[in-house]
């Protein structure tokens, strides 16, 4: 049937990641040409069995003994298995997409990667085998996606202030991360940038509040959801009963989000003399942080239409920073 059957991968171009030879009724004497740049991976019953490195391998079981061992002759001396060719070179990427913050800040992102094979075995296994995907293009359509679901769960550990307007930063932390993911099925990543990270305007100007009053990312995400509780609360039935209604904070803690009135508890900012209401940690007008003991009386209420916090008459919410009309 194949006579003195010789088996390679003839034509290879460089944006070629596996190759599978179309035939998988191989004979004993067959030789197997495996080139510089890549290497031979035989396969059967979803199962990565052995690797060829370059040069030329005539199939015997002295060549390739555990081969004799775990393949029977269908037919006189022909055994079936396939052999799947991987490239070693290096590959490129692009990514892109949609993700969110640790603090749910929406975000924009893309960039590129480069990555190459590392283990043809594990690799063989993982995504060609695992995901029966035996061509370059499937293969690419594959890591696109892995790679995002990797990236997305990362940035989703990190904080708005962490990553915005710091790309290289962010490319070097991401990669360390995802290096890991790949070297799991077989693939080193060797690098990895973002071209553009973004987030949308109401976040951009919290995280200038945050970064000029000296306001921690953790808060960004309380106000955050206070808003969102706060805006539920309003859509709910009887939410017009309202004066001094609380909003639970972290741990089940009363927050002051609509509590307060004519005669509130407010303190006085040693600063800029502003009066703020008496739950504020920042000063409203000027962003000073308060210390425990400072406190006044006697300002009027004002509510944050973002997050509901009492701003008492504030030109910025010192818990979100939404400029007050």
């Amino acid at each position: 049937m194949l006579g003195r059957e010789t088996v390679e991968w003839k034509n290879a171009k460089k944006e070629d990641i596996v190759y599978k030879y179309p035939d998988e009724r191989l004979k004993w004497g067959a030789t197997v040409i495996v080139k510089e740049n890549a290497w031979a991976v035989f396969f059967r019953d979803g199962k990565a069995l052995d690797v060829l490195q370059a040069g030329r391998h005539v199939l015997s079981t002295a060549d390739v003994p555990i081969l004799g061992k775990l393949i029977k002759a269908v037919a006189g001396n022909v055994f079936q298995a396939n052999i799947v060719f991987v490239s070693r070179s290096q590959f490129d990427g692009k990514f892109g997409g949609q993700g969110q913050t640790q603090e749910l800040a929406p975000l924009k992102f893309n960039g590129q990667y480069y990555f190459k094979v590392q283990n043809a075995q594990i690799f063989v296994n993982e995504v060609c085998g695992n995901q029966s995907v035996f061509t370059t293009e499937a293969v690419n359509d594959y890591l696109r996606g892995y790679f995002n679901e990797n990236l997305i769960t990362f940035l989703s550990s990190q904080t708005l202030r962490a990553i915005y307007g710091k790309l290289e930063e962010a490319s070097t932390t991401c990669k360390v991360k995802i290096r890991k993911d790949f070297a799991r099925v077989g693939l080193e990543l060797v690098d990895l940038k973002f071209n553009k990270i973004d987030t949308d305007e109401k976040f951009r100007d919290r995280l200038f509040f945050m970064q000029t009053a000296g306001v921690t990312g953790a808060g960004v995400m309380e106000a955050e959801t206070r808003k969102d509780m706060a805006k539920s609360i309003g859509q709910s039935p009887g939410a017009a009963t309202g004066a001094g209604m609380m909003i639970m904070g972290p741990g089940g803690m009363a927050q002051p989000g609509f509590s307060g009135g004519a005669g509130a508890p407010v303190k006085t900012c040693s600063k800029c003399g502003a009066q703020n209401p008496a739950d504020m940690k920042f000063c409203n007008n000027c962003g000073n942080k308060f210390p425990a003991s400072e406190s006044g009386a006697g300002a009027a209420s004002k509510f944050c239409p973002d997050c509901g916090t009492n701003t008492g008459g504030a030109k910025f919410c010192p818990n979100c920073g939404k400029k007050i009309a």
